[in-house]
Formats: C-alpha cells, sequence, structure tokens
C-alpha cells in the first residue's frame, strides 16, 4: 500500500512558510541525544523524572569565577601598595636621620674614632640625647677623618642651603651635626665652614668642642683658627676690605670673577694639594663672597676680561 502525503489540516501554513522559532541557549543544552529520545520514548516515567532533574539544576553561571578572580586581584594590589608605602616611609626616615646625625650606635664595624682632646669623656655632654652624644662623636672624627675628597662651590651652596634652613628653624645642634658632618665627608674644604661651626658652638657654649676642631683646622690649612675667646667676625662686610673689593671690581661679571671667589673660598688647587688653604678671611667676608657667587649665575657673561679692565 503506497502511503499518500497527508493533505494539510484546513486553515493552517505550509511547512515552508512557517517562521522559525529559535530556542534559547538554556533550552538547547537540554536537548536530549538520538539515543537518550529513543529511551524515553520506551520509558515515559524515566523521561519524567529527568526532565524534572533538568529542571531543578540551577542554571550554571560563570560570573561568580570572574568575580573570586577580581577580589583575588583587589587584594594583591593593595597589600603591594601596602607594602610600598612602609617601604618608602622607611627609607625616608633612614635618609632624615642620615642627613643630620650620625647616631652613636649606627657606627659602622671597624671605625676608628681618636680624639685630640684626650678623651670622649672630656667632650660627651651630660645628657642622655642620641643627638648630643653623637655630636660629640662627630668631633673626634673632624680631627682624624680618612677623607680624602675636595669640596666645591656647588658642595658649598648645596651646604649654606640646609644651614639656612636649620638657623631659621632655631635648630642649633642639627645644625652644628650638619657641619660636622661635611667636615668628616671633605678633607679639603674652606675655612668659611669652621667659621660657622664656631659661631654655633659659641651659642651652644661647646668650648671644649671648638679646641678639637681648631686643631683639625690648623692640620688641614697649616693656619692658626681662632681662639675661643676672639671676637667674632660675622659683622664684617666685603666693602670694608678695599683690596679684596677692587679685584671683584676688576673681575665682574666674567668667569674669572668666580675664579677669584672659588680662590678665596678654597685656595688654588695646587694648595690644597700641599694641604695649605686660602688666606682666612673674617666670617661675613665668606658670606658676602657666597652672595656674590650666587648672583653671578644670572649676570655672568662668559667673555674674557678685556685687557684694559687689568691695568
Amino acid at each position: 500500500m503506497i502511503n499518500q502525503p497527508t493533505p494539510v489540516e484546513a486553515g493552517a501554513a505550509p511547512l515552508e512558510d512557517a517562521p522559525l522559532v529559535l530556542r534559547p541557549s538554556r533550552e538547547l543544552a537540554h536537548v536530549p541525544t538520538p539515543r537518550q529520545a529513543t529511551s524515553t520514548v520506551a520509558n515515559p516515567m524515566v523521561a519524567n523524572a529527568q526532565a524534572d532533574a533538568v529542571s531543578a539544576e540551577p542554571p550554571p553561571s560563570s560570573g561568580q569565577g570572574i568575580q573570586r578572580g577580581t577580589w583575588l586581584l583587589m587584594g594583591a594590589a593593595m597589600l603591594a601598595s601596602l607594602g610600598w608605602m612602609v617601604e618608602r616611609r622607611r627609607r625616608r626616615l633612614l635618609e632624615i636621620e642620615k642627613d643630620s646625625v650620625l647616631w652613636a650606635d649606627v657606627q659602622p664595624p671597624g671605625s676608628s674614632i681618636v680624639t685630640t682632646a684626650g678623651g670622649l669623656n672630656q667632650i660627651l655632654p651630660d645628657s642622655p640625647n642620641p643627638a648630643e652624644a653623637a655630636r660629640a662623636i662627630y668631633v673626634t672624627a673632624i680631627g682624624e677623618t680618612n677623607s680624602r675628597r675636595e669640596a666645591t662651590l656647588i658642595d658649598l651652596h648645596q651646604l649654606d642651603a640646609k644651614l639656612s634652613r636649620r638657623r631659621q628653624r632655631g635648630d642649633n645642634v642639627s645644625a652644628v651635626l650638619l657641619l660636622q658632618e661635611h667636615l668628616v665627608n671633605f678633607r679639603y674644604t674652606s675655612p668659611w665652614v669652621f667659621l660657622e661651626l664656631r659661631e654655633l658652638y659659641k651659642a651652644l657654649d661647646r668650648g671644649k668642642e671648638w679646641e678639637v676642631a681648631r686643631q683639625a683646622f690648623g692640620q688641614r690649612f697649616s693656619q692658626n683658627a681662632p681662639a675661643w675667646d676672639a671676637p667674632s667676625t660675622a659683622g664684617a662686610e666685603l666693602l670694608a676690605d678695599t683690596q679684596l673689593c677692587h679685584e671683584v671690581e676688576r673681575h665682574w661679571p666674567y668667569r674669572e670673577a668666580r675664579m677669584f671667589v672659588l680662590h678665596w673660598m678654597l685656595g688654588e688647587q695646587e694648595m690644597r694639594h700641599k694641604g695649605s688653604g686660602p688666606p682666612l678671611l673674617a666670617l661675613g667676608i665668606y658670606r658676602d663672597l657666597m652672595l656674590l657667587d650666587t648672583m653671578l649665575d644670572d649676570v655672568m657673561d662668559t667673555r674674557t676680561v678685556p685687557a684694559d679692565s687689568l691695568l
């Protein structure tokens, strides 16, 4: 018997014209395989139980895994940031201490500190303050430093800027430590540093410490530093020294003016190698020379001094 095609029911659209309805991906995941479909047809009860189990299962969610990974990354970033901030603060504190204080309990191993004042007991202050003790230890190192470094005008200007900030806030102890540290790091420097140190010693009434620095001054410059009872020269002015003023006027504003300031602040190179410094000037004159050198940066002419100006 030949199967006749089943006529289309009245009112029904032909199969070709019926619109296609796409199933959601969740429903596609529940479509049974051909083998499962066969077993379902054979056993309707099993098919109903499987359908209920599938409908009871919660849909898979990939957002939970992504959210968990995001929280882990955020936690690691926060820990790294906290560690960086702690390390940065620790390094900053170390730099502040190194800038002004060589603490008594942080001396490098094998360091030899010998004082020419007859022992630390003669200059150590009667105070448990570690800054005071460190300052006294610096005094001993001024006369016994192993450094062979030579300071430059740039080093002196940087030192002067730091010294001014400490004086403005009234911290004389920190200013003393700053100058002592410079004298330990630079064996060949300017007598101006010693004279500034003497003024601070006067303010702190540290006569014994100045005697140690005074002996170191003689060893470095082959000159005699002012005695403790000598009057202060901080009020001296460059204008009062007509010879120096005439020399500055001859070289101003050319490069030779800077060489003139360099000679009086630090001495000539051959003189430094021989252990002798420039002639000792008054403290106020040293300060005026530093000020002129600062002004020279703005007005200096790189050309050489005209020959007629030297006559």
